[in-house]
């Protein structure tokens, strides 16, 4: 009997672990997906990008597509937020949707990631470091 009772535990704690589990809820967490227009060129424009955003604590997945200009994100709302994260990709380098990098950093970026600015981006979005 006690062993039917050890095998009925196993097998229900087994089961319970193969329950497909939305991590963020069942750890509490916040979880926030977005996509933001990015500005750039290559593969080392995708590389620069998402590990700007892969620094911003809370950041749990960040992929760039060329194609598109659009960074797919993942990240932690009680931890951070868009804008922040925006931020530090300006910061990087490269134009946001909200947040322009400054002409010196977009000048010494390397030559093949020198991307074409959009005018718009430049007459209404504020610089990363502006409050």
């Amino acid at each position: 009997m006690l062993k039917k009772i050890s095998i009925f535990t196993f097998v229900t704690m087994f089961a319970f672990l193969l329950i497909p589990q939305n991590d963020a809820a069942a750890q509490g967490r916040n979880v926030e997906e977005v996509e933001i227009i990015v500005l750039g060129n290559c593969g080392m424009c995708k590389d620069r990008i998402e590990r700007a955003a892969f620094s911003v604590r809370g950041v749990r997945r960040a992929n760039w597509d060329q194609e598109k200009q659009m960074l797919t994100l993942t990240f932690r709302s009680n931890r951070t937020d868009q804008e922040t994260i925006e931020r530090t990709i300006a910061k990087a380098g490269h134009d946001t949707e909200n947040f322009i990098t400054d002409e010196e950093t977009h000048a010494n970026l390397h030559h093949c990631c020198i991307y074409p600015r959009d005018p718009e981006l430049l007459e209404n979005n504020r610089l990363y470091n502006e409050e």
